[in-house]
C-alpha cells in the first residue's frame, strides 16, 4: 500500500509538471486564415535583395555592415544611415553630437509586418534623398538625417523567418535552435517570464545571449545610444521598461519613467489607429524576462528604451498565427502608412529632446563675471575692441601704452569666435 502511494505521488508530480507545458504556448503548425502573397510581401531572399540595392544605390548615406550574421551565416542586414555632411548638396554641418537610435525588427519569426515597415521606412528616407532640394520629402529626409545617427536591424533572426518560410508553419517565433531573443538577454534570464522548454515560444535559451544574433545588439551598444526601439506586431500597444518578472513584484519603473512615458503616449497618439501604452510588466498583465528592451535601459543605460507593437488586435479563439501578426496582403501597403507617424513622431521627438539637453548643459555652467562661461571669450574680445576704439580718445597720461596698437580686432574674427566658442545656437 505504501508503494502504491509512493507511485501515485511521483505520477502526479509528474503530471504537474507537465502541466506548464501543455498551456504555455506553443510552435506547432496550424491552418491558417490566409498567408503571405510574396506579390506584396518581401520574403528573405528579396528582402535582401532591396537592401542591399539601397545601400549600394544610396552609399553616401547607408552603411550594411557584413559583420553581423545568424549561427547559419545568414545576414541580419544591420545598416547604419549617415548624414548629408558628405554630400555636395548640402555642405552644412553640425557641431554637437547627433543622437544616437538603434532600431531592430524581425526578432520574432512570424512578425512579417515589422520587417516590412523597416523597408517602408527606408524607402521614405532614400527617395527623399533624390528628390528635388525645395520638397517636403528631401527637407524631411535632410532633417532626419541631420540630426540622428539612425542604425537598424532589419531582420534579427533570419533563420527562424527562413524556417517559417520554408515549413509554412506561421507560428514559428524563435530562432534555428527556437531560442526566442527576446528572452535570452541579461536582464533577469531565467525568470518565471520566460521558459526552458524547447518547444515553447518563450523558450529563453540555454544561457544568456546563447545565440549568434544576440551579436549585432552586444557590440552596437558599446557606444552609448540615446534611443533604442524594438518593433513587433500582434497588438497595438507601446512599452515603456520594465516587463520582468522581479519589477512587476517590486513595481519598478526607470528612473526617467515620466519622459519615457510621454515619449509613449505621443507614440501612442500619433496614429489613426487607437494604441496603449504604459509600463511593460503593467501592460501586458504577464512578465516578460530577459527581454532586449529592458536589458538595453537596465543595463547599457540608454534614457529611452521601447517596445511597440505596430498592428494587430490581440489573440483570440479566432485567431491562428499569420492573421494574429499580419495584415492581409492587400491591406499591407495601407497598413505601413497608418504606422509611419510613429516614426516621425519618434525622430521628431528624439532630435527636440537633444536640442533641449544641450541647451540645459550650456546654461548650467557655473557663471563667471555674472556671464555663462560661453559668453565670457568673445565679451572680453568685444572689450578688447572697445579699449582699441577708445584708446585713441584718450589723454596720453591714460593710456595703456603697453598694448598700443599691437592687435586690430576684426568683426569677421570677433564671430567667428563666438560661434566657435559657444557651440551652441541660442534662441
Amino acid at each position: 500500500m505504501q508503494v502504491n502511494d509512493i507511485s501515485c505521488f511521483r505520477l502526479l508530480t509528474a503530471l504537474l509538471h507537465l502541466i506548464p507545458i501543455t498551456l504555455s504556448g506553443d510552435v506547432k503548425w496550424r491552418q491558417e486564415l490566409y498567408e503571405p502573397n510574396y506579390k506584396f510581401y518581401h520574403n528573405l531572399s528579396t528582402l535582401e535583395r532591396e537592401i542591399r540595392k539601397l545601400s549600394q544605390s544610396y552609399n553616401d548615406y547607408i552603411h550594411l555592415s557584413e559583420t553581423f550574421v545568424s549561427r547559419n551565416e545568414a545576414s541580419q542586414l544591420v545598416l547604419s544611415l549617415k548624414n548629408f555632411t558628405q554630400n555636395s548638396r548640402t555642405k552644412s554641418t553640425l557641431s554637437s553630437p547627433k543622437s544616437k537610435v538603434l532600431l531592430s525588427f524581425g526578432e520574432h519569426a512570424r512578425e512579417f509586418f515589422p520587417v516590412e515597415s523597416a523597408l517602408f521606412l527606408l524607402r521614405n528616407i532614400t527617395e527623399g534623398i533624390s528628390s528635388p532640394t525645395e520638397s517636403i520629402q528631401y527637407k524631411y529626409s535632410r532633417y532626419i538625417l541631420s540630426n540622428l545617427d539612425l542604425y537598424l536591424i532589419v531582420i534579427a533572426n533570419p533563420d527562424g523567418r527562413q524556417y517559417v518560410e520554408r515549413t509554412r508553419n506561421y507560428c514559428w517565433r524563435g530562432t534555428s535552435t527556437g531560442v526566442d531573443l527576446d528572452r535570452n538577454f541579461d536582464w533577469n534570464f531565467g525568470g518565471k517570464g520566460s521558459s526552458s522548454d524547447p518547444l515553447d515560444e518563450e523558450y529563453r535559451g540555454l544561457s544568456v545571449n546563447s545565440e549568434p544574433e544576440c551579436s549585432p545588439y552586444l557590440s552596437l551598444t558599446e557606444q552609448q545610444f540615446d534611443a533604442f526601439v524594438s518593433f513587433h506586431s500582434g497588438i497595438r500597444q507601446v512599452y515603456v521598461p520594465f516587463a520582468d518578472s522581479i519589477s512587476a513584484e517590486s513595481k519598478r519603473v526607470p528612473i526617467n519613467s515620466a519622459a519615457q512615458l510621454e515619449l509613449a503616449r505621443l507614440l501612442a497618439e500619433s496614429t489613426l489607429q487607437p494604441f496603449r501604452f504604459g509600463i511593460g510588466y503593467a501592460l501586458t498583465g504577464y512578465p516578460a524576462d530577459g527581454t532586449i528592451f529592458d536589458y538595453m535601459h537596465g543595463v547599457r543605460n540608454i534614457p529611452f528604451s521601447l517596445t511597440i507593437e505596430l498592428w494587430g488586435d490581440g489573440d483570440s479563439r479566432e485567431k491562428q498565427c499569420f492573421d494574429l501578426f499580419n495584415p492581409p496582403s492587400e491591406q499591407l501597403q495601407s497598413a505601413l502608412e497608418d504606422v509611419m507617424p510613429i516614426y516621425e513622431t519618434l525622430f521628431t521627438f528624439l532630435i527636440e529632446w537633444e536640442g533641449r539637453k544641450k541647451h540645459q548643459y550650456y546654461h548650467s555652467l557655473e557663471p563667471d563675471f555674472g556671464l555663462p562661461k560661453g559668453y565670457i571669450v568673445p565679451v572680453l574680445a568685444v572689450s578688447v575692441l572697445l579699449l582699441a576704439i577708445f584708446h585713441r580718445h584718450l589723454p596720453s597720461s591714460l593710456g595703456f601704452r603697453g598694448y598700443q596698437r599691437r592687435r586690430v580686432v576684426s568683426l569677421r574674427s570677433l564671430s567667428s569666435t563666438f560661434a566657435v566658442t559657444s557651440g551652441v545656437k541660442i534662441t
